[in-house]
């Protein structure tokens, strides 16, 4: 009982005097602040290391553990945060959304699909020399985020964080004038060198027109650092015509694109 009344006396002697209430501190910072440790000094404000068991209250309301000076409505300077029962209450796939931290360690959410997601179509027809390694130019990405620079005139992509990334190619090839032709789409490093990434694969038949050889190719490409560059090719050894756009007798839409994402 006696250390209650203490305890009571003396938050109303800091409340009155400085119109903020301390807990095991008679120099509270804040509107509420409570001293885990009592390790606070008695004049001027606690250090980083004694802050780290303080817990308080600002005058705006925001909420601060480990920090006395928090600016977030719950800002946690160090340290994990646990929900138990977090299993019991299961997310709806394609409706909610991932919460990511940012570079200052502040919750956000982000629909993730879409924000890991590249995709470009090829800007039009190009005409391919046999023997040479051709950059598959696109047109305006219909789908990139911050992880990704593109540019429309070189065919270079610049990924601007490391990572792992899934990387799906399709092209497709006509005015191939014989059958067994070797055609071979791959993903090569800015400035040139060998192949990352590379497929392989003989058309069946001549191709000529509006409806070509098609080749898909899916990999995994490890980017090491942030401001890496690729671009995307094409090799044949025959002269040929990539094919942008496929037009035939069930309709015509776009056939040589490119789609990345960071897993």
């Amino acid at each position: 009982m006696k250390k209650q009344i203490i305890l009571l006396v003396t938050l109303l002697i800091s409340a009155n005097q400085y119109a903020q209430v301390g807990i095991r501190t008679s120099n509270p910072q804040t509107a509420l602040h409570v001293d885990g440790a009592k390790d606070n000094a008695a004049t001027g404000a606690p250090t980083a290391a004694q802050q780290l068991n303080d817990a308080v209250v600002t005058s705006t309301g925001n909420f601060g553990l480990g920090t006395i000076a928090p600016t977030e409505k719950l800002d946690i300077a160090a340290g994990n945060v646990r929900i138990r029962d977090i299993n019991t209450n299961i997310g709806v796939g394609g409706t909610d959304r991932t919460v990511v931290a940012d570079a200052n360690g502040i919750l956000k959410t982000i629909n993730f699909t879409d924000y890991s997601l590249f995709h470009a179509r090829l800007a039009g027809d190009q005409s391919h020399t046999s023997g040479v390694i051709s950059t598959l130019v696109f047109t305006t990405p219909l789908a990139t985020s911050p992880y990704y620079s593109y540019n429309t005139t070189t065919g270079v992509l610049t990924f601007n964080q490391p990572g792992n990334y899934i990387v799906t190619l399709q092209a497709s090839f006509t005015n191939l004038a014989s059958a067994g032709t070797q055609i071979v789409l791959g993903v090569r490093p800015v400035p040139d060198a060998n192949y990352i990434a590379r497929g392989s694969h003989y058309n069946a038949a001549v191709t000529s027109g509006t409806i070509g050889e098609l080749m898909n190719y899916t990999t995994l490409v490890i980017i090491p650092t942030s401001g890496y560059q690729i671009r995307f090719t094409a090799a044949t050894n025959a002269s040929c015509t990539i094919l942008a756009t496929e037009t035939g007798g069930t309709g015509s839409g776009n056939v040589t694109n490119v789609t990345v994402q960071k897993i």
